[in-house]
C-alpha cells in the first residue's frame, strides 16, 4: 500500500472508499472516480476532513467510449 494512501485512510472522517493504487500503476478510471461531476482529465481528489484531501494525479493512456473505462497511469498520489 502506498504510504500516502495509508495516511489518507487513517485521516478519513467521511468513511470514503480510498482507492489503494500505486504510483505508476495502470488502471481504469472507475477505480478512483465514481462517475459524478465532470470527467477528470488530469487528477481526482477525495475529501478526507474539512481541510484535507487525497489527490490522484494521472495521465490518460487510452480513451474509451465510456469515460469510466478510460485506462490511466497514476503519476502521483498526494495529500492536499
Amino acid at each position: 500500500m502506498h504510504n500516502t494512501v495509508e495516511k489518507a485512510m487513517e485521516m478519513d472522517q467521511f468513511d470514503n472508499i480510498i482507492p489503494d493504487v500505486e504510483q505508476g500503476e495502470e488502471i481504469e478510471l472507475r477505480e478512483i472516480w465514481d462517475g459524478t461531476g465532470e470527467v477528470p482529465e488530469e487528477s481526482w481528489s477525495i475529501q478526507l476532513t474539512d481541510s484535507d484531501w487525497i489527490n490522484y494525479v494521472f495521465d490518460i493512456v487510452e480513451r474509451k467510449d465510456d469515460p469510466l473505462d478510460n485506462v490511466i497511469r497514476i503519476t502521483d498520489i498526494e495529500l492536499l
